[in-house]
């Protein structure tokens, strides 16, 4: 199935229907980290986390991104954890959804970091580029990468002999990088990341429908 992503809308669609997107359906877990900050600095941090991004891409694809005091060490601590673990991606910055039934509308679609295999375990990983990650960024992280793991395995069936997992790689602007394994995260705090993240989906998908009644009524 073909999924089309509009970026400058942040939309996906396939074919005239647009799909919910990750980001939209598990929003309201990170609304309280954002309420009160100024709106600058909002901007300015989500496009240093754009380009730092990029320029990963760009090392993945073994290319040398340009010197930027920016973003320099951010680019260290990527280029340090890629020394650290053995690591070979199958998926760079890649689309995915989630179909119930094969050839369905997609319930939902997201565009992950990446996804292959570190130190020889299938992982979806989350590149975070925080000044710090708080637990609720963590716990962010771990439903959104829960959705991402459903969506490729909606995707190809695939039938590993090691599950796939799911990690937080946080970069850091002095070089230094964690690497959190957010099944270990989800056992530690007694987390049902796969649970909440399709809760937040029902609720958004019933509020979803709602409104459509609603709107519909006002015809």
């Amino acid at each position: 199935m073909k999924i089309d992503f509009d970026e400058e809308k942040h939309e996906y669609s396939a074919g005239e229907v647009k799909i919910p997107s990750v980001s939209e359906i598990l929003g309201r877990l990170s609304e309280d980290r954002y309420d009160g900050l100024n709106p600058w600095m909002l901007k300015a941090a989500a496009a240093k986390g754009t380009a730092v991004h990029e320029a990963c891409e760009l090392i993945d694809y073994g290319s040398e991104p340009e010197e930027d005091p920016e973003t320099d060490g951010y680019l260290l601590a990527y280029q340090n954890f890629l020394l650290d673990h053995e690591v070979e991606w199958e998926m760079i910055e890649g689309i995915v959804y989630f179909c119930r039934v094969p050839g369905e509308l997609p319930l939902y679609a997201g565009t992950l970091d990446r996804f292959g295999t570190v130190d020889g375990v299938p992982t979806v990983v989350d590149i975070k580029t925080y000044a710090s990650l708080s637990s609720e960024s963590q716990l962010a992280a771990s439903c959104q990468t829960a959705l991402y793991r459903d969506a490729l395995e909606s995707m190809d069936g695939w039938q590993r002999e090691n599950a796939t997992r799911r990690a937080i790689l946080h970069l850091k602007k002095d070089g230094a990088y964690r690497y959190i394994d957010l099944e270990e995260w989800d056992n530690k705090h007694g987390f049902n990341s796969r649970d909440t993240a399709w809760m937040m989906w029902n609720v958004w998908n019933n509020k979803d429908k709602a409104l459509k009644t609603v709107r519909k009524g006002k015809k």
